[in-house]
């Protein structure tokens, strides 16, 4: 079975803060409502895989590059 850490949207923030990671909700809210960080709704509850936003914060997509249209 695969450990992940589900965080809701504070719990991110404290722990991007533990590792030296200046990281705001809004930041986040910003990444999730673009498409570029996935989680999941309950409620009004935002829940984060750790690994997604690690994922995210690597730009291990490419999500970094900005196309001019």
């Amino acid at each position: 079975m695969m450990n992940l850490d589900i965080l809701n949207m504070k719990e991110v923030v404290a722990r991007a803060a533990e590792q030296g990671i200046h990281l705001s909700e809004y930041t986040l809210r910003r990444a999730i409502r673009s498409g570029q960080l996935p989680c999941r709704i309950v409620g009004r509850t935002y829940l984060i895989a750790w690994e997604n936003v690690v994922r995210w914060l690597n730009c291990v997509d490419g999500s970094d590059t900005y196309q001019r249209t």
